[in-house]
């Protein structure tokens, strides 16, 4: 009877020490899932789940497996986008989850997938008797289809209990995300919501915070939500130069490729209608801007990880799987004469964002030509242009230049940043 009760204790402890936002339920001890019965196409559902500062639900053992399987089928769902994209047919080591944690170490998928051709990269789960728990290739944009969207688990505070799956939730903070606690100026009672970097700086030290720092496209993408609808363009974030104020890692850059500004302090922009809507910007520390505090409450239960990147030579020419993020040149950049080359780059993002190809430098004879998943040509830019960009409809885009004629007139290539969006 002793080792049962110690096991009944173990999982009781572990159950509360975990909390979900606002929404969404404590699932198998560890995952804040909400589901979503509302039928959309796998962009729409990405885009949904970014606004909490999450993807679709990510699945990484067989218990994971079954635990999303029963909540979906409690909910009446009987197939779901879950958060899995691939890129070739029979092959799930080229398959990705959308937390950026990687390729697959575990699936289930249905005999005969994935399946790209005739199917698509995405991929559902089924919860119907007979096939409950397998998951199917999808074309993204042709289905609709309901979602589970996933959060990280952060830090419980006050613990409330809700039917089978039970609610968790830190009444003493409002922005609680991955055992942070965010506090906005705005949502503060100051005078002004308005300060520089020092001023800023004091006041969230004074709170036992810190100017916040950022790990993960995810946590921008919470960040993003919190101002959603303010108003505020510019807010103070804790780093000067490359290095965070709170002594954390920079193990993420999301500075704007094309911003002309070179100074102190970094402010992230959250400019209405623009696809750079989040990036970071370099900016003078006098400046009076909204800032964010960031606090942390207790150990994180969860692991953010660097991504990973294939880096086969400078160029990455001849790329078959370039993943965001990363640089991306002609062959030999910068040389005043380069070689004469035909290039390829396949350049992908993780399932839940579109990729955005920023070029910093760009000196061509002949077109450089980019095309969408499906073949279509988006762009073909040539000449020597000014920084520039192009954002794809999806997470997919091929890029093709030939440099026979660079050199001979004068032309020296190009650079380009790329970066998910």
């Amino acid at each position: 009877m002793k080792p049962i009760i110690l096991l009944f204790a173990t999982l009781f402890s572990s159950a509360l020490s975990i909390a979900c936002p606002k929404g969404f339920s404590v699932v198998n001890q560890q995952k804040c899932l909400k589901i979503v019965t509302g039928k959309q196409k796998h962009l729409e559902a990405e885009n949904d789940c970014s606004n909490y500062g999450g993807t679709l639900v990510t699945i990484k053992n067989a218990i994971d497996n079954r635990a999303v399987s029963n909540f979906a089928a409690s909910a009446g769902l009987s197939t779901l986008w879950i958060g899995v994209f691939c890129f070739s047919t029979a092959n799930t080591t080229t398959c990705y989850h959308d937390d950026n944690t990687g390729t697959l170490t575990y699936n289930s998928f249905a005999s005969g997938n994935p399946k790209i051709q005739g199917a698509g990269g995405c991929v559902y789960m089924s919860t119907a008797t007979k096939t409950a728990g397998q998951w199917y290739s999808q074309a993204c944009e042709v289905t609709n289809m309901a979602y589970v969207c996933e959060v990280p688990a952060t830090v419980a505070g006050k613990t409330t209990c809700k039917t089978t799956y039970k609610t968790h939730s830190d009444s003493t903070c409002t922005h609680n995300y991955n055992g942070y606690c965010y506090l906005p100026s705005h949502e503060m009672k100051l005078s002004t919501n308005l300060s520089n970097y020092a001023s800023a700086q004091a006041f969230c030290q004074a709170s036992g915070a810190n100017l916040a720092s950022i790990h993960s496209k995810p946590e921008i993408d919470f960040i993003r939500a919190i101002y959603r609808n303010t108003g505020i363009q510019q807010i103070f974030l804790g780093a000067q130069g490359s290095k965070w104020v709170d002594g954390s890692k920079w193990d993420y850059d999301y500075t704007d490729p094309l911003a002309t500004v070179k100074d102190s302090c970094l402010a992230m922009e959250f400019y209405p209608y623009t696809p750079n809507n989040g990036m970071w910007t370099q900016t003078n520390c006098g400046n009076a801007f909204s800032f964010l505090c960031k606090k942390k409450i207790g150990s994180k239960t969860s692991q953010e990880q660097e991504p990973i990147h294939e880096i086969l030579d400078a160029s990455n020419c001849n790329t078959t799987l370039f993943m965001a993020p990363g640089v991306i040149t002609s062959f030999g950049y910068p040389t005043k004469k380069p070689a004469a080359t035909f290039c390829t780059w396949k350049l992908v993002t993780l399932g839940p964002y579109r990729v955005g190809v920023y070029f910093t430098d760009f000196s061509t004879a002949d077109p450089v030509y980019i095309y969408d998943e499906n073949g279509f040509q988006i762009n073909g830019p040539s000449g020597n242009q000014s920084p520039f960009y192009t954002l794809a409809y999806s997470n997919i885009v091929t890029i093709t230049h030939d440099s026979k004629n660079d050199a001979k007139n004068g032309f020296h290539g190009f650079s380009a940043t790329v970066l998910p969006h």
